[in-house]
């Protein structure tokens, strides 16, 4: 696949969008909607506007019978991609880029969060990641994509993690969460929203916790004001030339879906719990955290780019060795 230069990967170079071009391709790209498609969504928060989306019913015209449900890890996906299952999902950045240097055809589309990582404490000391020198926090996926995160911004900062501090590791979020609420630690890298769900709990114990350091603050200060694009949304090849008209209706309606999750947080609240196994008012006090956004991705390359290249400094496995072609991003 990668050997030969397709149109469709042509047009993913260019940076156009992939709706767009296919859709005066073929008489047959716009007689195939695509009927009874499974939309895969990752446990993260930004799934909300693709989910947003759909119940909304702006996708009934080009995916009719469209489903959606919760993947939990990349062989679970792997295999709903191999199978045909599935050939739109949310997803953190990093997992299509992995996949697409191993030979599957996949490209992403848009991007919907800026990073939703902190340092939570209780430590009134912690005020800057420097602080965080010598103190011992609690960590999750250890050698995945949030903690290479830290561990970059660390490098970034003239520290090791593994000497100036101590981590450690629990085998998620929300384990992490539970041991700072129930005081079992004092300091914790936290994803959203475990981080809400963390301060919430210790609230009601009377212990006070707080966001002390932002780590896509500290990653934008180290990469010249580019963001941290860490969820998004990705596609198969297949969809792109089957069913451009689904493209279009992604394109037009991602941004308001946005909006609107925004502006109606309890709403978007009680449609998490419905669809993503979380508490309604706790999801809906973290989406302010989720730096939601709707950007295609080739308009957020240059920082999608950049934080391909840390992983890979630190993990090559993490993106298969390399990064992806340019034909990889496409736009809304």
């Amino acid at each position: 696949m990668n050997g030969l230069l397709t149109r469709r990967q042509l047009v993913g170079g260019l940076g156009l969008s992939a709706a767009g071009v296919f859709a005066g391709a073929s008489p047959r790209a716009f007689a195939k909607p695509a009927t009874g498609i499974e939309i895969l969504g990752a446990p993260n928060g930004s799934t909300i506007v693709l989910l947003r989306l759909l119940q909304s019913g702006a996708l009934e015209a080009s995916a009719p019978g469209a489903s959606f449900r919760l993947w939990r890890d990349t062989d679970e996906l792997r295999a709903a991609i191999v199978s045909g299952r599935t050939s739109l999902f949310t997803t953190p950045t990093h997992v299509p880029a992995n996949l697409a240097n191993r030979g599957m055809p996949l490209k992403l589309l848009a991007i919907l969060s800026m990073g939703h990582l902190f340092v939570v404490s209780g430590d009134a000391g912690i005020a800057s990641f420097k602080d965080l020198a010598g103190k011992e926090l609690v960590g999750f996926f250890k050698n995945d994509m949030p903690d290479l995160v830290f561990r970059s911004i660390a490098k970034g900062h003239g520290m090791d993690p593994d000497k100036d501090m101590t981590i450690t590791y629990v085998r998620t979020p929300m384990e992490a969460a539970q041991m700072l609420a129930a005081g079992r630690a004092t300091t914790a890298i936290l994803s959203e929203p475990p981080a809400t769900a963390a301060i919430m709990m210790a609230k009601k114990e009377g212990r006070i916790l707080n966001r002390a350091v932002s780590l896509q603050e500290e990653w934008k200060q180290q990469h010249n004001g580019l963001g941290l694009p860490m969820a998004g949304i990705a596609v198969h090849e297949r969809l792109i030339e089957e069913s451009p008209e689904l493209l279009a209706a992604l394109g037009a309606g991602l941004p308001g879906a946005r909006d609107w999750v925004m502006a109606n947080k309890a709403e978007a609240g009680a449609l998490a719990e419905q669809k993503m196994d979380v508490k309604a008012h706790m999801f809906a006090s973290a989406l302010d955290h989720f730096n939601v956004v709707a950007e295609g991705a080739a308009s957020l390359k240059p920082g999608l780019v950049a934080f391909y290249e840390a992983l890979l400094a630190l993990q090559p496995e993490a993106l298969a060795g390399k990064l992806p072609p340019d034909s990889f991003y496409l736009n809304l």
